[in-house]
């Protein structure tokens, strides 16, 4: 029964669509359109009318009295007749050299139907054949995979201008000789000129890869790179209109189709060695290689979206924000607390801090006691337990049961911005206990218990959870009421991070139930384009910097005057 429904159900639409068919068909500016259509396709190029309007322009046919023909009637039946002899009439092609008209089939059967006679025009007014279609020009190329073969002559001359400009005859020695071509040939950040000259080094043998010191990467080289050495090196790996596509091929090994940790170790170095931003950290070996670290760690979590230990080129050219970009912005500042994104000092300072301040036995390892202390002891001990579970996130530290310094860099990158995609989806496979990808109501309440009992236990008024899972609902709008999925999250993003706040940290919790709007929207006029993080870490470096002040001055009077005189 349900097959003969459905049988007819398509048949009705069939023959509704064939009467529009006819119906348009009819229209005179449909005729002229079929028409040149079929002219053009022979090639005859000679007899066009006029042009003719959209085939999408409709205008409202109607019979001779005056009154709408409706699909299939008898006027319209009448109009496609014509239609169809006038076609067969004005179709005729001329012969193949254009000097005489050419029967159609009807005419060469002894039909009394006369064939269109020909116009000819002069070859050089005739209007181009293009193949049946206008040609559209092409909008579009797919990204390159890999650099040219060779380097353009415009490149090669450029780099040959730069060694005259220079009077370098001999060849490159010293790094400084290199920038320009870098920067202004290559276009890359001026913090990649040491690595690059470095690499030339070990290209050509002048020196052992393994050598890495900071007195190895600033030393001039003690044979000098040629110009036809340098254009050698940069086949393959240097493409100046594709900056990613540079990039890529600087930084990743030679060997390798990815960008690895290690990789990134020269390039950071360098910038430590010589951004004037980084000078007081020359002294303090330690803090070079945790700046490092984080600095590494920010790059990864952006562009490892599946936490695999490799950056390919897909995910450099998808995911934002640039850091590519981020490096040029580096030679603009000198301080380096202005570029945000990635090499903030002031980011690293508080992440390192942070870390510092839980991690008591400072052996860079945190246990679930260790985060328990974190934010105020905000997390809830569930929260924490699910952390340690590993189930959002496999741990890198090798130790069971702990976390090290980059778990923790990921797992604050993804607590104070929860608005990114990877924030979204640590925390929704944290809430989604059974995995099935839809978080529920039992798996809400499971979370907000506890925070319903620590609200009890701080004297707090608590909030039914029927309440909370309806607020819920209102704020995310799921496709289904009470099933929670993460394409839903990602269509509201901006409450997206409210909704895992409230099960996890009850700290966040109160802050939203006790949320004044006006000093909310008053910080995001200020500072528009800072996110989350960002506006976290300035209040923290903040406190952090008011607390460091506070340990100087009393410091300082201990040992003034032997006790505090505050």
């Amino acid at each position: 029964m349900a097959a003969s429904v459905g049988t007819a159900a398509s048949g009705l639409v069939k023959s509704k669509l064939d009467e529009f068919f006819w119906e348009w068909l009819c229209q005179p500016e449909s005729q002229k359109i079929v028409r040149q259509a079929i002219q053009f396709a022979k090639g005859d190029s000679t007899s066009f009318e006029n042009p003719a309007p959209s085939p999408h322009f409709s205008s409202f046919r109607t019979s001779p009295s005056g009154r709408p023909s409706p699909p299939g009637s008898p006027h319209s039946r009448g109009l496609l007749r014509e239609s169809t002899n006038s076609s067969e009439v004005s179709t005729s092609a001329t012969t193949d050299n254009g000097s005489g008209p050419a029967t159609s089939p009807r005419s060469r059967q002894g039909s009394a139907i006369p064939p269109a006679p020909a116009r000819d025009l002069d070859a050089t007014n005739r209007p181009p054949v293009t193949g049946g279609a206008a040609v559209i020009p092409r909008f579009w190329w797919p990204k390159r995979t890999k650099p040219t073969e060779t380097l353009s002559a415009e490149v090669r001359l450029k780099i040959h201008e730069h060694f005259v400009k220079q009077g370098i005859t001999d060849g490159i020695r010293t790094h400084t000789q290199l920038e320009p071509i870098v920067t202004e040939v290559f276009s890359l950040s001026k913090y990649f000129v040491v690595p690059i000259f470095h690499k030339l080094k070990v290209f050509f043998d002048i020196i052992d890869s393994s050598v890495k010191s900071k007195e190895a990467l600033l030393k001039p080289s003690p044979e000098p790179i040629t110009e036809e050495m340098l254009i050698t090196w940069c086949t393959g790996k240097i493409q100046p209109d594709d900056l990613v596509l540079s990039f890529y091929y600087v930084v990743k090994k030679e060997h390798n189709n990815w960008i690895e940790r290690e990789d990134f170790s020269i390039f950071l170095l360098t910038i430590l060695l010589t951004h004037p931003g980084l000078d007081f950290l020359r002294e303090t070996q330690e803090f070079q290689d945790r700046y490092a670290d984080t600095v590494i760690s920010r790059i990864f979590f952006v562009y490892d979206q599946k936490d695999v230990g490799r950056i390919y080129l897909t995910s450099l050219r998808r995911y934002r924000p640039s850091v590519i970009e981020t490096w040029k912005q580096l030679a603009d500042h000198d301080d380096i607390k202005m570029v945000r994104d990635y090499f903030s000092y002031e980011h690293f300072y508080v992440i390192y801090c942070t870390f510092w301040e839980l991690d008591t036995d400072h052996d860079f390892l945190l246990d679930k006691d260790d985060l328990l202390k974190y934010d105020g002891h905000a997390l809830s001990r569930r929260t924490v337990d699910r952390i340690f579970s590993e189930t959002p996130t496999k741990f890198t530290s090798a130790v069971p049961g702990k976390m090290g310094y980059e778990d923790f860099i990921r797992f604050l990158l993804c607590d104070q911005d929860r608005q990114t995609d990877r924030s979204m989806e640590y925390w929704f496979h944290m809430f989604d206990l059974d995995g099935d990808g839809c978080i529920r109501d039992h798996e809400m309440k499971y979370f907000y218990e506890e925070q319903a009992q620590r609200m009890e236990c701080l004297s707090y008024d608590t909030i039914p959870f029927a309440d909370i899972l309806c607020q819920m609902n209102d704020m995310i709008s799921p496709t289904a009421e009470g099933r929670f999925k993460l394409a839903d999250f990602k269509k509201r993003r901006k409450f997206a991070g409210t909704f895992f706040a409230l099960f996890s940290s009850l700290n966040k919790f109160l802050a939203f139930e006790h949320r004044d709007p006006f000093s909310a929207k008053q910080e995001q006029l200020e500072n528009p384009s800072y996110s989350d993080w960002d506006r976290w870490c300035a209040d923290e470096y903040l406190r952090l910097a008011m607390e460091e002040g506070e340990d100087d001055d009393g410091g300082r009077v201990m040992s003034d005057g032997g006790e505090d005189e505050r």
